[in-house]
């Protein structure tokens, strides 16, 4: 399955504006590959980040167990506020669409 990462973070703990966040981005960034690898997650798409103090990165795995200790093992949690959204690709979705009755 695959998920969609929004991980938030103030302006005060912006690592363009923290010292002790910069440090601790600069020094695990490099290692966010092979943490997610060891983790049994594909990095989709991302990490993207913009001035809205936001990062976004899409993952997948079978186990949503993995999700959680990706991101306390890449301290992503540590200094975001993280909202995991479970996701379907869309070719997937139009299969359940065709296939369910419709309510209305």
């Amino acid at each position: 399955m695959h998920y969609v990462l929004l991980a938030t973070h103030s302006p005060e703990v912006c690592p363009t504006s923290h010292a002790g966040t910069k440090e601790l981005l600069l020094r695990m960034a490099p290692e966010i590959p092979g943490i997610a690898e060891k983790n049994g997650i594909a990095m989709v798409a991302g990490p993207f980040v913009n001035r809205e103090h936001t990062v976004v990165l899409i993952v997948e795995t079978d186990r949503p167990e993995n999700v959680d200790r990706f991101l306390v093992e890449s301290r992503m949690a540590h200094w975001n506020r993280v909202h995991i959204l479970p996701s379907l690709r869309m070719e997937d979705v139009l299969d359940e669409v065709r296939e369910t009755l419709a309510v209305f």
